[in-house]
């Protein structure tokens, strides 16, 4: 396993089906940490980078899975990093036990493959952990430089994505979606519905690049592929004018009849 640098602070860490994120300041914060049995592939990432394994001092996880929460109670244990998720999951990892969705919904049949062959049957089992502080939409975090926290639900109630601003600005998009046969949506979600909405909010932001907890990181021009994949077209209705979709200060999206022409 070898970690991809991202960016001049940011890592890719590649486990397998699954990333985790490294980023650098003066201290390391970590994003995600893999499926259960994974902690030793983290920790020599960590090393490779040059940095000591000590010197991890945050995790943050986006949500409570067990690909992106399964080493989480033994890297904290082992680094005395502060543990961040949002309060919808956290009595999942408090548990240490995270149920499937009753009747997931699946955007395609690759994706429904995919979860039957890798998902469906997996252990929903992790150690138990404490969390120390419970971030939510909107939340600013100290942390490598500046994190904004984004309530991205629809794949898990409470799951999290994050928008590092930079000279090239970087977003940890989670689950909403993946980039393992190109730009897709994620393999499963919970509800449809808040899933979409998710990822149109995501496509508002301006970020140069796209990182993901399943598939390559995408490097250019990813903010653009996000609004081509997910972004919804005008809407046209027999004999009106097309309404179209504005981006609002907010960063929801709306929809704004055009002005009559005088």
């Amino acid at each position: 396993m070898k970690v991809k640098r991202i960016t001049a602070n940011v890592y890719e860490i590649p486990l397998g089906r699954v990333n985790s994120f490294l980023l650098e300041d003066d201290e390391l914060t970590l994003i995600d940490t893999g499926a259960p049995g994974q902690t030793g592939r983290i920790l020599d990432a960590v090393r490779q980078t040059g940095r000591g394994v000590e010197e991890i001092r945050h995790i943050l996880l986006t949500h409570s899975h067990p690909d992106h929460s399964g080493n989480a109670a033994e890297l904290k244990q082992l680094t005395g990093a502060r543990l961040y998720m949002h309060p919808a999951e956290v009595p999942l990892v408090r548990q240490g036990d995270v149920p499937k969705p009753d009747d997931p919904y699946f955007p395609g049949l690759v994706q429904k493959l995919m979860y039957n062959l890798m998902i469906k049957n997996s252990p929903g089992a992790i150690r138990p952990v404490e969390v120390d502080e419970e971030i939510g939409d909107g939340d600013w975090l100290p942390l490598a430089g500046g994190i904004h926290v984004i309530h991205v639900p629809g794949h898990s109630a409470g799951q999290l994505a994050f928008f590092m601003p930079g000279q090239r600005n970087v977003l940890f998009a989670a689950d909403t979606a993946m980039n393992m046969f190109g730009l897709g949506y994620s393999v499963f979600y919970e509800d449809e519905e808040m899933a979409m909405h998710s990822l149109e909010r995501l496509s508002t932001f301006d970020f140069d690049i796209a990182c993901f907890g399943h598939g390559r990181s995408m490097l250019h021009e990813a903010a653009e592929r996000f609004r081509h994949k997910f972004l919804k077209p005008p809407v046209q209705s027999a004999g009106r004018q097309p309404q179209y979709l504005v981006l609002q200060e907010d960063d929801i999206i709306r929809l704004q009849e055009p002005e009559e022409r005088i």
